[in-house]
């Protein structure tokens, strides 16, 4: 990231009408600066919108609708934040959580709306309540869901977790919410089917930390003998891309990571690829990784050299999740089990209002007055799209509305199996197209089934991982 501020201290543009240091102080001022000028330095599509942004002024009144309104129309991403903060722990995988991801579907006839538990974070205050996949409620703090109110109570309950009580008519879940890292590396197990040693790995995220635990999990992978890998992606909405290509590395045939081969090629605009070297456009397999917060990453030493890949995705699958799938497509066989990916074909910067501000006050003379601008932009901060990522040999398949699965199936929390069991529905299909039958052993932990017709309903925001369909940049 020191680079990326290093260009926007060196390619500073003010606003039209930009004055002295000391004439103009107001938040305005400062949070139109900082966005349009990240906006212009970064923003893959600057040469699209030109006119519009020609036409935004210093004194925008609301800066973040600006940001809104002018983005390309492909691009549902790009934000200004004034809460950047709560964005970061959220690609981090730190924050306050109750530690519990649901699904919701609505009762055909009654109209009560039911939240279904799709897994749970380990040590989280919902894993300690004894939640599991499959668990129903259908009550928030003693008010039940219908179709009329479930998102008001959703949002209030949820959006801002602090305590809340979750009903299913026979008991009551009581949940605080706890600061902690959400370990994204959530089931790894191994199995022997039809000869073969099968591993599976499902994974929700890809935040710097999870980088040693999915090395911890292919050599566990790697010492059981496995033949065949199940990844398991389908509520992975992104995260860092350097993460994918390290995982690509455990994953990928081992003559291709030894050889460096060109996982990814990223493509940004024209005036910003020109600052670039050949380190910030392409990422390599590689038998190790420096990864910020972990140190060296030993994907050589955990390589499983897997000729083929089988992938379960959904629409939730976004990101640099679809960049892992592109970027090993080349190198090997990658079946997709599930549905359609989103088709979140690019990645952006998180730059934070302070860190740029810096940045401008240890390069700029007299124009800008950098400590009014971080006081008017304390905790701000712009999620820009600034790149289309690629193969190696500049094949997007993501793009434009997502990677088709090969074989469909369908995600079912209700089926009365967990993440990892054979018997699962969307294990249990890819298991079929793989062409093995595992044994099939008791689950150890099975919900109290849901009777009755039910509709799947689209998921409020509040009920969206906050890093859905991210892919963040951090060369």
């Amino acid at each position: 990231m020191k680079k990326l501020f290093y260009i926007a201290a060196i390619c500073l543009i003010a606003l039209t009408g930009c004055r002295k240091r000391g004439e103009e102080k107001s938040n305005l001022f400062y949070r139109n600066l900082f966005a349009y000028n990240n906006m212009q330095n970064y923003y893959l599509w600057i040469d699209d919108i030109a006119d519009a942004m020609q036409g935004w002024k210093q004194e925008e009144p609301d800066p973040v609708a600006k940001v809104e309104s002018i983005r390309y129309p492909a691009d549902k991403w790009t934000r200004l934040l004034s809460d950047a903060s709560t964005f970061e722990s959220s690609v981090s995988g730190d924050g306050k959580t109750f530690g519990a991801d649901f699904a919701l579907i609505g009762e055909s006839e009654a109209g009560i709306i039911h939240l279904i538990v799709r897994y749970v974070y380990e040590n989280s205050p919902a894993a300690k309540a004894g939640l599991v996949r499959g668990d129903h409620f259908s009550q928030i703090n003693g008010q039940t869901m219908t179709l009329s109110n479930y998102q008001e109570l959703i949002s209030s309950a949820l959006a801002n977790p602090s305590t809340v009580d979750l009903s299913d008519g026979e008991r009551t879940v009581h949940l605080t919410a706890a600061q902690m890292y959400s370990n994204p590396v959530q089931t790894v197990r191994t199995f022997t089917a039809g000869g073969k040693t099968i591993g599976y790995l499902h994974y929700t995220g890809f935040t710097l930390k999870s980088a040693k635990d999915l090395e911890n999990a292919f050599r566990t992978f790697k010492s059981a003998g496995v033949t065949d890998l199940v990844l398991d992606l389908r509520y992975n909405g992104g995260g860092y891309t350097v993460v994918a290509t390290a995982l690509a590395s455990m994953i990928a045939p081992w003559n291709y990571v030894n050889a460096g081969r060109v996982f990814t090629q990223d493509i940004y605009n024209s005036s910003l690829v020109s600052k670039m070297e050949d380190k910030d456009i392409y990422a390599h397999l590689s038998a190790t990784h420096d990864i910020q917060e972990v140190g060296t990453v030993d994907a050589g030493s955990v390589n499983l050299n897997l000729p083929a890949l089988w992938v379960i995705t959904s629409e939730a699958t976004a990101s640099a999740s679809e960049a892992l799938i592109c970027g090993l497509n080349p190198y090997m066989d990658v079946t997709l089990v599930g549905k359609k990916t989103l088709g979140k074909f690019c990645g952006g910067y998180l730059i934070k209002a302070d860190d740029w501000y810096d940045a401008i006050g240890q390069k700029n003379t007299d124009k800008i007055d950098c400590d009014a601008g971080k006081r008017a932009t304390e905790n701000w901060g712009i999620y820009v799209i600034a790149t289309r990522y690629s193969d190696c040999n500049g094949k997007t398949l993501s793009m434009p509305n997502g990677i088709p699965a090969k074989y469909d199936a369908t995600d079912n929390p209700l089926d009365g199996y967990q993440l990892g069991d054979p018997q699962e529905s969307m294990l249990a299909s890819t298991l079929s197209r793989m062409g093995v039958s595992a044994d099939k052993t008791p689950t150890a932990v099975r919900p109290r089934s849901l009777q009755g017709s039910f509709t799947p309903l689209e998921r409020p925001e509040a009920l969206i991982p906050a890093n859905s369909g991210l892919y963040i940049l951090n060369k």
